[in-house]
C-alpha cells in the first residue's frame, strides 16, 4: 500500500500554502511600512525646520541683518552636531555661515547628497531655502535617522516572518506526522481485516478529530461486517446441519425404493417418502431466496395499499379450520371497517400466515390463539398471541435469526426460518416486531407506525 509521506501531507501543504501568502504580505507590510515610517519622519523633519525658517526671519526684520546672522551662527554650531544644519548666503551667493558645504540653489524641499570634508559623496540631507533680505539661508536634516527606522522596521519586520513561517512550516509538519501516523494505523487495520481478522478495529485517540469520527464511523460498519459474516458462517452451519437429516432420508428412501425394485415389490410408499423429504428441502431453499430478495429489496415494490382488516379476517377464518383440526382454537379480535397500510399484500400475507402457522405447529391441544388488530394513537398493531409453550426471554432475540430452533421448538418439524421471514418482512415494511410474554405463551405484535391518518 501506497503510505505517501508527511511532505505529501495536506496538512503540510496547507502550511506551506500558508506560509507562502504570510511572506508575501509580509513584503507587502514592509514595503507599505517603510514608505509611511518615511514620509512620517520627512513630515517631522518639515516641522522641526520650517520654524527655524520663520524664526529668522522674524529676527532679521525686526532687529536687521547684524543680529540675524549672530543667531544663525549660534544655531548653526548647535544644530550640526545633530545632524541638522543653518547656511546663509550673501548676495553674491557665498557661504557665510555653516560648516557643511551646500549650495543655495535649492527649490522648495529637496533631498542632496552633500559632500564629506574629503569631497566624497556623503550623507542625503532634505534642504530647504528662503530668502531673508539680502541673504538666502538653507535649512536642512539628515535623513540617516529616517534610514536607519526603516531598516529597523524591516529587519524586525524579517525576523518576526522568518520567526512564524518556522513556526507555521514545524506545527504543519507536525501535524502532517500525527495525521499520517493515524492514517499508516487505520492502513495497518483494515489490511488485518482484509486477511481475515474481522474482530480488528481502528484506533481511536480522545482527540476526537476527523481521523477519529471517520475511524468510530469505519469501525460500526467493521462490526456489522462481522456480524454479517458471523451470521453468515452459522447460516451455512445451520443449512448444512438442516439439509443433513432430509437428505440422508431422502437417500434411504430411494435405498427402499431399488431394494422394493429388486424384490419385484411396489416402490410407490418408498418414493412418496422421498418426495416428501425433497418437496421439504424445495420449500427450505424457497423460503431462503425469498427472505434475500425481501431483504435486498428486489422485485417488489411497497407503493399499493393492503387492508389489514381484510387481510386478518381472510386469513384469520382460514387458521381457525387450521386450529380446530390440531385441537386448539382461534380467535379473531379484528374491528369493523377498514385499516390501510403502505405494502406490499403479498409479503403480508405470507408474514401473516407464518405466524399463525408458526402458533398452530408449536401450540398443545387445547391452545387458545387470538388474532387482533388494534390501533394505539397514530399506530396499526397486529398481533398473534396464544397459550402454548412460549419462547424464553434469552431466545426472543435469536429465534429472528434464519435457522435458530428454540429447544422447545426442536421436538417439532421446521427449519427455524419463519420467523426469520416475518422478521424480514417487518423490516421491508418499516414495521416494529416486538415477541413478548403472552403468560402463558408467547404474544408477536407488529406495529406499523402512523398508519393511522390524523
Amino acid at each position: 500500500m501506497d503510505r505517501g509521506n508527511i511532505f505529501s501531507g495536506g496538512a503540510f501543504r496547507v502550511t506551506v500554502y500558508a506560509t507562502t501568502v504570510l511572506v508575501a504580505l509580509c513584503i507587502t507590510v514592509a514595503f507599505a511600512g517603510y514608505r509611511y515610517i518615511q514620509n512620517e519622519q520627512i513630515n517631522q523633519l518639515r516641522g522641526f525646520l520650517a520654524p527655524i525658517g520663520t524664526a529668522l526671519h522674524t529676527i532679521q526684520q525686526g532687529e536687521g541683518d547684524a543680529e540675524f546672522l549672530i543667531d544663525a551662527r549660534i544655531l548653526s554650531r548647535q544644530l550640526e552636531p545633530s545632524g541638522r544644519l543653518i547656511a546663509v548666503f550673501d548676495a553674491t551667493g557665498e557661504q557665510i555661515i555653516g560648516a557643511r558645504r551646500v549650495t543655495p540653489d535649492i527649490t522648495d524641499w529637496s533631498v542632496r547628497a552633500l559632500p564629506g570634508p574629503d569631497g566624497t559623496p556623503g550623507q542625503e540631507y532634505y534642504l530647504t531655502a528662503s530668502t531673508i533680505g539680502t541673504h538666502t539661508l538653507v535649512v536642512g536634516a539628515s535623513l540617516e535617522p529616517v534610514e536607519r527606522i526603516g531598516e529597523a522596521f524591516i529587519r524586525i519586520l524579517f525576523l518576526i516572518t522568518a520567526f512564524l513561517s518556522i513556526i507555521f512550516i514545524a506545527l504543519g509538519y507536525a501535524t502532517s506526522r500525527m495525521v499520517q501516523l493515524k492514517l499508516e494505523r487505520l492502513g495497518d487495520t483494515l489490511a488485518l481485516v482484509g486477511e481475515g481478522h474481522t474482530d480488528a478495529r481502528l484506533p481511536v485517540s480522545p482527540a476526537n478529530d476527523q481521523i477519529d469520527r471517520v475511524a468510530r464511523r469505519m469501525n460500526g460498519h467493521l462490526a456489522t461486517l462481522s456480524g454479517l459474516m458471523s451470521a453468515t458462517k452459522s447460516s451455512a452451519a445451520a443449512i448444512a446441519h438442516d439439509l443433513k437429516r432430509p437428505l440422508a432420508r431422502a437417500l434411504l428412501g430411494v435405498d427402499r425404493a431399488l431394494a422394493q425394485v429388486d424384490k419385484g415389490a411396489d416402490p410407490q410408499a418408498a418414493l412418496e417418502d422421498t418426495r416428501h423429504e425433497l418437496a421439504n428441502l424445495t420449500g427450505m431453499f424457497e423460503t431462503i431466496l425469498r427472505i434475500a430478495r425481501i431483504d435486498a429489496g428486489h422485485g417488489e415494490g411497497l407503493g399499493g395499499s393492503v387492508d389489514l382488516a381484510d387481510l386478518a379476517r381472510d386469513l384469520g377464518e382460514t387458521f381457525q379450520v387450521v386450529a380446530e383440526e390440531s385441537g386448539q382454537s382461534l380467535a379473531l379480535v379484528v374491528p369493523e371497517g377498514r385499516a390501510p397500510v403502505r405494502g406490499d399484500a403479498g409479503m403480508l400475507s405470507q408474514m401473516l400466515v407464518n405466524l399463525l402457522q408458526n402458533a398452530v405447529t408449536h401450540g398443545p391441544p387445547g391452545n387458545n390463539i387470538t388474532l387482533s388488530l388494534t390501533c394505539e394513537g397514530r399506530d396499526l398493531c397486529l398481533s398473534v398471541a396464544d397459550t402454548g409453550p412460549g419462547i424464553a426471554e434469552p431466545d426472543r432475540t435469536s429465534v429472528l435469526a434464519p435457522f435458530f430452533r428454540a429447544d422447545t421448538a426442536r421436538t417439532t418439524e421446521g427449519n427455524g426460518l419463519g420467523l426469520a421471514l416475518v422478521k424480514s418482512v417487518t423490516d421491508r415494511h418499516g414495521a416494529i416486531l416486538t415477541l413478548s410474554d403472552n403468560a402463558p405463551g408467547l404474544r408477536v405484535t407488529v406495529r406499523f407506525p402512523g398508519a393511522v391518518p390524523t
